[in-house]
């Protein structure tokens, strides 16, 4: 080392714990100076990049780094440009300002460069965690789910998450890739029979003693929370992973979960609870590791707030002001923690908020363990507010946006019990319709009545036109239905060209037949599907309670049948209508 070189082996000495603490979060870091020579380094910048095991040393130039570097990845054709290559990665490193992916060694890498006040520049690098490639045996799996004909249902191989679907036995009847990757399944056809605990059991072969206490908990936490449906719950994995599962129960027994990879946040809690630590063990310290410290929360994609023992907020990042829109002045005033709230709701920030979170919302609600849970925004966005206490006194709260990833839940609810072409309720979600009608009526007395439609002639259509102008064609008959019906009942596709309509508050005859007559109105208007004018028709069915039936069953049968005689009379010009129990 050249004497000129002792202040940085000085500094680096002071900044190798903080480096190192990284380890621990499989993240590399390099620190330079404001000559963009080598300070400090950690072991997983040796992990990623081998080729300066034993090398790379304090003072060395940048330059010299990258050269080793490109020695080992270039082609005896790319060496020549081996100069070139350098200078512009130095220009590179010192200009950059947004993170990119590169591979390197058999990994995907997302690399950041920045400028750190007081030291010089820092260079971060860590997995590109969403590069993990998925197979293409979904006809297979949809095969053995006997899933084929539902809509949509190929879509789950395309969300970031794992998808799981379980039939009323408790049994896997199919999972998406993502599923299978995350629970260490070779191929995912394996995980169907298992129930979800042996999946679980299965992701942990080999690792159960290494982490006993953490398989465990995990084990007692998904069989407590299986038993029940709709509240989300966390499982830890093998090296150090977690996975968030949301279930929905769908209409025929089948049971739906989302598994959610939230590691990412949880080592990022993790980190936060080291550098607390850290800063109180160590004062001397304390000036780089803020530096460096602010750096990485500036660069989180949480909002995070730290606030001390006496109710004041130490730290907040400039995420927090994106997500909650909290003014910066007064956030760089150092504001106790109430002032901060009394903003929020004098701006309204909690009129979305459920009724049994607002206790939480309050400046003197008391922080007993660690408390999770989501609220809605005024602008709609979900927010996902996480509260760690501190030892001590004083909490870290975390804020990340899981708007998205709602959305994501939201869809696949919507695909269990819609159909994919029309957008309206699928025939069981009907029937169970229908039978909560049944059972209202029977202690209300309240009539109501099933109408059953059938597009007349629709085959001809798809022969002349294709399936996709006929696909069109029964989306466009199903929002004039809709818009028929109104609020005064809910519109289901029952099967191809079928439709069936529960038509609420029927006290006679006269309403149901008016109800049927505007429906077929609507649908006898002309249609402009891709420049083509069609013309449709159709016969419907009324079946009225209790006249035609009291039984869901026996109701919807005798709509079906009244739909037919009605198809019969029409060829005879009849008006395309025949309630159940009247003369033809």
């Amino acid at each position: 080392m050249k004497p000129t070189d002792a202040p940085l082996q000085f500094v680096g000495v002071l900044l190798q714990p903080v480096v190192e603490a990284l380890d621990s979060l499989d993240i590399a870091i390099c620190l330079f100076d404001d000559e963009d020579r080598l300070m400090a380094w950690n072991r997983s910048f040796v992990a990623f990049f081998p080729e300066h095991a034993g090398a790379v040393a304090v003072g060395e130039p940048y330059a010299v780094n990258l050269r080793r570097f490109y020695n080992g990845r270039l082609s005896a054709e790319e060496m020549p440009q081996i100069d070139r290559y350098i200078e512009e990665g130095v220009a590179r490193h010192r200009a950059q300002q947004r993170p990119f992916a590169f591979e390197h060694r058999g990994r995907r890498l997302m690399v950041a460069s920045l400028p750190v006040p007081g030291i010089g520049r820092i260079r971060i690098w860590r997995r590109d965690e969403y590069g993990s490639p998925t197979d293409d045996a979904a006809s297979f799996a949809l095969e053995r789910l006997n899933l084929q004909g539902v809509e949509g249902t190929s879509l789950f191989d395309h969300v970031a998450d794992g998808v799981m679907v379980s039939g009323a036995d408790d049994r896997i009847l199919w999972v998406n890739q993502p599923f299978a990757t995350m629970y260490g399944f070779s191929h995912r056809d394996t995980a169907v029979g298992m129930i979800f605990e042996e999946a679980y059991r299965r992701a942990w072969r080999g690792f159960e003693n290494s982490a006993s206490a953490l398989f465990e908990s995990g084990l007692t936490v998904l069989k407590e929370n299986m038993r029940f449906a709709g509240a989300p719950f966390e499982v830890p994995l093998p090296f150090e992973r977690w996975s968030r599962v949301i279930e929905q129960r769908g209409p025929d027994g089948k049971r739906f979960f989302a598994h959610v990879d939230i590691t990412i946040l949880k080592r990022q809690q993790n980190r936060l609870q080291i550098a607390e630590r850290r800063a109180r063990e160590s004062e001397a310290l304390l000036r780089q590791k803020s530096a460096l410290l602010e750096t990485t929360l500036e660069r989180m994609e949480q909002g995070i707030m730290m606030v001390s023992a006496e109710g004041i907020v130490e730290v907040c990042n400039d995420r927090v002001l994106q997500l909650l829109d909290l003014p910066r002045e007064l956030m760089a005033s150092r504001p106790p923690f109430w002032q901060v709230v009394e903003y929020q709701w004098t701006h309204g920030e909690f009129a979305r908020t459920a009724e049994d979170l607002l206790p939480m919302m309050r400046p003197n609600s008391g922080i007993e363990g660690i408390q999770r849970y989501d609220r809605e925004r005024p602008d709609g966005r979900v927010i996902e507010v996480s509260i760690v206490p501190i030892e001590g006194g004083g909490v870290v709260r975390t804020y990340t946006d899981i708007t998205d990833r709602k959305r994501s839940e939201e869809r696949i609810r919507h695909l269990a019990s819609h159909d994919g072409l029309t957008s309206l309720i699928n025939r069981e979600v009907f029937l169970e319709y229908l039978a909560g009608a049944t059972e209202s009526a029977s202690s209300t007395g309240e009539g109501f009545a099933v109408h059953y439609i059938d597009i007349d002639e629709f085959k001809p259509v798809n022969d002349r036109f294709g399936h996709a102008i006929g696909d069109k064609v029964l989306a466009l008959a199903a929002g004039k239905m809709s818009l028929a019906v109104g609020k005064a009942g809910v519109v289901g596709r029952m099967g191809g060209d079928e439709f069936a309509i529960l038509q609420y508050r029927v006290s006679s005859q006269g309403l149901a037949l008016e109800m049927g007559r505007r429906v077929l109105l609507a649908l006898r208007e002309p249609l402009e599907v891709e420049a083509h004018l069609l013309q449709l028709d159709a016969s419907l069915g009324i079946a009225i309670y209790p006249d035609a039936g009291i039984d869901a069953d026996v109701l919807i049968r005798h709509a079906d049948a009244a739909m037919y005689a009605a198809k019969h009379d029409r060829r005879a010009d009849a008006s395309g209508i025949q309630v159940f129990g009247t003369p033809d």
